[in-house]
């Protein structure tokens, strides 16, 4: 049953080409599915729009391009959707049957989930944001699943999707545009522009907290 006690979870990972951002959310992935003593609840499932196949292929998993395939995979806790083999050419219809089936699988039991799309900007502009990730932004937690993406340019985001996001994961940038885009949800942002290639800052919306850490 949905539990809306559940804090949501919104993470967005940025910075600019080589800072680090796409390393942190693939650790972070495979952290979350990690069956080790550290990792007291693992992830019951982590579901990737895989439309670079650079999911699949950093972790080491056979891609899934069918209903089936996906289905399939559930039970090995990681599911990598290859969108062109069932949607050819139209990623954004194959990004919302994505998003729509992610839902109902978390549904179906208990466990922390996570829906992750680098750079989901391709598939939601800035000016229209589809139902299905709504969803999943907005309601996600009471099936505790988690949002997260990384991406260059935040402004590119939908201004909903951002003022959902609860963990902004934050690697240099020095791109005005992006700086003002994140500024309304983390006022300190420009401190970011100072950061070497591989650190970041971690702020957290809903304690006010900030963790500075460093990848490489």
């Amino acid at each position: 049953m949905p539990d809306y006690s559940l804090p949501p979870c919104v993470t967005l990972i940025f910075g600019r080409c080589g800072s680090g951002k796409t390393t942190m959310a693939f650790r972070y992935i495979a952290n979350a599915l990690a069956e080790q003593p550290a990792n007291v609840n693992p992830a019951a499932c982590v579901f990737i729009f895989d439309w670079k196949l650079e999911a699949a292929h950093r972790l080491g998993v056979t891609p899934a391009g069918t209903a089936a395939q996906c289905e399939a995979a559930v039970s090995t806790r990681l599911v990598c959707f290859e969108p062109s083999v069932m949607f050819q050419e139209r990623q954004k219809d194959a990004f919302r049957w994505f998003c729509h089936w992610v839902f109902e699988v978390s549904r179906r039991g208990p466990g922390k989930k996570i829906f992750f799309c680098d750079e989901l900007w391709k598939f939601v502009d800035a000016q229209s944001l589809p139902v299905e990730l709504e969803k999943i932004a907005r309601i996600g937690r009471a099936e505790n699943l988690e949002l997260l993406t990384a991406t260059q340019h935040p402004r590119d985001y939908h201004r909903d999707i951002r003022a959902e996001v609860t963990e902004w994961i934050c690697f240099n940038t020095t791109e005005p545009g992006d700086l003002d885009a994140v500024r309304p949800y983390f006022r300190d942002v420009d401190k970011v522009a100072l950061l070497p290639r591989g650190s970041f800052i971690g702020y957290n919306r809903e304690s006010g907290a900030e963790l500075a850490g460093k990848l490489f």
